[in-house]
């Protein structure tokens, strides 16, 4: 089990589902123990899995985790690509025939009361933006946060998209454990649940798991309505090609890059042959200080995040496409089609065709703001 929360709820339920589907097909069945050193990334974590798997901690767990890693690993558990453990390859948390994990009576009863208490229409969206403050607060090595920075966003850009979801009737909840600010609107229906004292481990699940739908930055967190199958839309995405992403029933609306000498919008065509659609490890270097931070402009670009105006389409888009009125028009459908197919067989992202199965889309207002970004791929 992992130490994050995208580890944590995302590759154990994959475990979890792979070893049902083997069993569904296959005798003699297997059984998968999940193993907990006691530093997951929340004691409920443990107690959630604890519920729904055969899980167990301490000395025990730690003697089956050795045992198992020096006399069976190498001639067991064949049935996934375990360097991607993030990574649904098989489609597995789409398959409606495998149960979706399940909070106790009492945890449900808790979480409605909750839910009643601020939500009375019972329609709420839950909305994750990564900052810096987590890596921070867990004190993690220079060059891991530095790497990461370019993933975060100021929260203070999606207020208007908040206003625009709470105008749908929708309840907003402002998600995360360690932030950097607040959430600031006075409009009712929007929730800064990570600032205001309401926030808890349990409610981060329960919230996760029954929202209407979720939008996010990318972060552990969003592991959560991951597991439990709730719609997804990644806005300020990056990098653009990230197959635990992509591999997901979501919908994409990525940062987007700028080219510094003429300030043109890049193209697909330009981050491939950049390398900048997969991770950018070698962007980092030492400022004058000594300092490890990551810095794009060693290629000659800069990243661009949405603006307020992109937010609020691209989240309208997604509660449209929710709520089933949303219609994409046949161009953008031809857009669509066309980088599917782009990002399924192009060899600078996949080892081969189709090696990470592409079931996201990339939002349609975002290709209709960006026509060129298809020019020079077919």
């Amino acid at each position: 089990m992992g130490r994050n929360i995208g580890e944590s709820t995302v590759c154990t339920e994959l475990e979890r589902l792979q070893t049902l589907k083997f069993n569904n097909k296959n005798f003699p069945k297997t059984m998968t123990i999940f193993y907990s050193d006691g530093r997951e990334a929340s004691e409920y974590i443990f107690k959630f899995w604890r519920q729904n798997a055969l899980t167990v901690r301490g000395n025990f767990g730690f003697l089956i985790n050795k045992f198992y890693g020096r006399y069976l690993s190498p001639v067991t558990n064949p049935r996934h690509k375990s360097a991607f453990g993030l990574v649904d390859f098989e489609g597995l948390l789409c398959d409606s025939r495998l149960p979706i994990p399940e909070f106790t009576k009492r945890e449900r009863d808790r979480g409605r009361e909750f839910v009643d208490s601020v939500c009375p229409s019972g329609k709420f969206v839950c909305l994750n933006v990564r900052d810096p403050s987590y890596y921070s607060f867990q004190k993690k090595l220079v060059d891991n946060s530095a790497f990461h920075f370019y993933r975060d966003s100021d929260i203070a850009n999606y207020s208007l998209a908040a206003k625009a979801l709470a105008e749908m009737g929708y309840t907003v909840f402002r998600m995360g454990a360690i932030v950097n600010k607040a959430l600031i609107s006075e409009y009712p229906g929007i929730i800064d649940y990570a600032t205001n004292g309401m926030r808890t481990d349990f409610l981060d699940f329960y919230l996760g798991a029954k929202c209407a739908f979720c939008i996010s930055t990318g972060s552990g967190w969003d592991g959560i309505p991951t597991i439990f199958r709730r719609p997804i839309m990644f806005v300020n995405a990056l990098p653009t090609f990230a197959p635990t992403m992509l591999c997901l029933n979501s919908l994409v609306f990525p940062k987007t890059f700028v080219q510094i000498s003429n300030r043109f919008d890049l193209s697909l065509r330009d981050l491939a042959e950049k390398n900048l659609m997969t991770t950018n490890r070698h962007m980092i270097y030492e400022d004058e200080n000594g300092k490890a931070i990551t810095d794009f402009r060693n290629v000659g670009v800069e990243i661009r995040d949405l603006s307020s105006e992109e937010l609020v389409e691209a989240v309208t888009e997604m509660a449209q496409r929710v709520e089933g009125t949303f219609v994409e028009t046949p161009e953008q459908k031809r857009s669509q089609a066309k980088l599917k197919h782009i990002l399924s067989t192009h060899p600078k992202l996949q080892p081969s065709p189709n090696y990470f199965p592409i079931r996201a889309q990339f939002a349609s207002c975002f290709l209709s703001r960006y026509p060129n970004f298809l020019d020079g791929l077919d």
